[in-house]
């Protein structure tokens, strides 16, 4: 039989699990909705942490290039954010 602190700690653990399970399907949901380049420009920078170098030989462009669509994609995100929790970007 569990004490009343197991419990309470069981059910804190739960609520930790289902709190990240929605921020990540937030994250994916806003990440769906940039543009095609931009989200694997991001995908590949930002998340997977590849250097500029391989971002653009991935996507054959530029490295310039993929910087903007990197900037683009996060300013995106960020307005996306904002919008969903009444902010201003």
């Amino acid at each position: 039989m569990d004490t009343p602190e197991a419990t309470q700690q069981r059910h804190a653990g739960t609520a930790r699990v289902e709190g990240c399970d929605r921020v990540w399907i937030e994250f994916q949901a806003a990440v769906q909705q940039l543009p095609l380049l931009p989200r694997v420009a991001f995908l590949l920078s930002d998340v997977l942490g590849k250097p500029i170098g391989e971002v653009s030989a991935l996507l054959g462009r530029d490295a310039d290039t993929c910087r903007q669509l990197i900037d683009d994609a996060r300013t995106r995100l960020r307005a996306l954010r904002a919008g969903a929790h009444g902010d201003h970007p």
